[in-house]
């Protein structure tokens, strides 16, 4: 009877299996709401997370900026171009090529894109215009890779892309180390892979084309997109001629135009930084056919392969299966690779910025290309390769380098800085790090480090140039004050001089 009974109870229970499957599919009903409720507001999301990223950033850069970490190189010199251009002088600068007397950036670089920012800067003539402008120009490049998310993937993969976007590495250090025009390639190089992944050709070379105003670099970007589209799309027209525009305007901007604005003066940068390759366009070439093993040593360098793995690894490495859309990453990490200058293959510096939408471009496009059924698991590869590389080699506020002081004002700078307002506005200056970027609002300002003393009326120290040596600090005051300079205000490390 008592068996009977347990028998029976036994029976009245689910099976433990079922159980499983029970609570398996009361899991999945609870999760498919959160599931329908992300995908259907994806949009939305997205915005907030670019608006939540655009505020905190562009926040951090200016406090960076206000606290004294920004520098001269670069902000003060765009700042002063701005400031120039608006005043009736375009592109004007004393501080480009450190050469220290009124001539055109455009004879250093081909950048004439900043005259987006002008009437902006018209309203705000401060580097802080700079520098939010930067921020908005990068936010805006998560757009771009929703788009092409949303069209290869299905839905709610885009929510995760932009997740991708905003983690990837180079990003922050980019928007977080004063201004460089070349961020403004961010977005339109996005925007020209989704064009050109929707078949609409005359965005997509507008976008291409409005890239070789940003940088004379940007045209051998477009080669790639150019072989991408030759083998990939198998548009042998199209391909070829943008192939053709991206070698000639390349090869137009560095031996014509950049020499023109410099009054005659050769581009410097292919023979500084590719000598070891060939130091010319032409050296570099035969190098590649005459002596290939130079190639693959320069390339093959530690500092090289800790860049590749600090770019492709938030990613999975996902780039390098996408098939022929892999072309677009070529030109742009040749460039990179070739060079013996060490910014240009670190991913802690705004040569990369090129990269950022054609690695996340194309680990996309890789995604789309895997089965279905796999997808979901590579996409959460995906956020938690990136939230680690984030943490480990990123600058983000949870990052282990993260480091909060270069958001606060040192105190020694807070008892000097109103002393500065004896300068006038239209009195010349050199200055030196932290300082200059705040005085470069001017015709002529040098930045002290590059270009020295030269006939400022005021000299601006700081004794951080001298890596905080207050010994070195004083010979450096002393060696001033025998060219003729008198000390007029002193702090901690700092010092002001006027020319007696």
């Amino acid at each position: 009877m008592r068996w009977s009974w347990c028998r029976r109870r036994r029976a009245s229970r689910p099976p433990r299996r079922c159980c499983s499957a029970l609570t398996a599919a009361s899991a999945a009903r609870s999760v498919r709401p959160l599931r329908a409720f992300l995908v259907e507001r994806e949009g939305l999301i997205a915005f907030l997370l670019a608006l939540v990223y655009l505020v905190t950033f562009g926040t951090l850069s200016v406090l960076r900026h206000e606290s004294y970490h920004s520098s001269g190189f670069d902000l003060g010199l765009f700042d002063q171009v701005l400031w120039n251009t608006v005043h009736g002088r375009p592109f004007e600068s004393t501080m480009s090529e450190a050469l220290p007397v009124p001539h055109s950036l455009l004879g250093d670089h081909f950048s004439i894109a900043l005259l987006v920012l002008a009437p902006f800067y018209y309203g705000f003539p401060h580097p802080e215009t700079l520098l939010v402008g930067q921020s908005v120009a990068l936010t805006l490049g998560a757009w771009p890779v929703f788009l092409l998310a949303r069209l290869k993937l299905a839905p709610g993969f885009a929510l995760v892309w932009v997740i991708v976007y905003f983690l990837f590495l180079p990003l922050t250090y980019i928007n977080l180390d004063d201004f460089h025009e070349v961020s403004l390639a961010v977005a339109p190089l996005g925007f020209a892979l989704y064009y050109l992944e929707t078949r609409r050709t005359w965005p997509f070379l507008v976008c291409l084309l409005f890239t070789f105003l940003i940088k004379e670099e940007m045209p051998l970007v477009a080669v790639g997109f150019g072989a991408y589209v030759l083998l990939g799309k198998r548009d042998w027209k199209l391909g070829s001629g943008v192939i053709a525009a991206g070698l000639l305007s390349f090869f137009a901007l560095i031996s014509q135009v950049i020499p023109y604005f410099a009054e005659g003066r050769s581009y410097p940068y292919i023979a500084e930084r590719y000598g070891a390759v060939g130091g010319s366009a032409a050296g570099i070439l035969r190098t590649f056919v005459t002596d290939p093993a130079r190639i693959i040593a320069s390339v093959f360098q530690p500092k090289k392969i800790l860049f590749l793995f600090g770019i492709f690894g938030p990613v999975a490495g996902l780039s390098w299966v996408s098939g022929w859309a892999a072309l677009v990453l070529l030109p742009t990490l040749g460039y990179l690779l070739l060079s013996s200058y060490e910014p240009q293959f670190s991913f802690t510096s705004q040569y990369s910025a090129p990269l950022v939408p054609l690695v996340i471009g194309t680990a996309i496009l890789a995604l789309a290309r895997a089965p279905i059924r796999f997808q979901p698991a590579l996409a959460t590869v995906m956020v938690v390769s990136s939230l680690a590389f984030s943490w480990a080699f990123g600058y983000m506020p949870y990052s282990r380098k993260f480091d909060a002081g270069q958001f606060r004002t040192d105190t020694r700078y807070a008892a000097f800085v109103p002393k500065l307002s004896v300068i006038a506005p239209d009195a010349r200056v050199s200055a030196e790090t932290g300082l200059t970027s705040h005085l470069s609002e001017r015709r002529y300002v040098y930045d002290y480090q590059f270009e020295g003393v030269q006939d400022a009326e005021w000299v601006v120290l700081d004794y951080e140039e001298s890596a905080f040596s207050l010994e070195r600090f004083d010979r450096q005051v002393a060696a001033v004050e025998a060219m003729g300079y008198v000390g007029v205000a002193q702090g901690y490390g700092l010092a002001l001089l006027r020319k007696s």
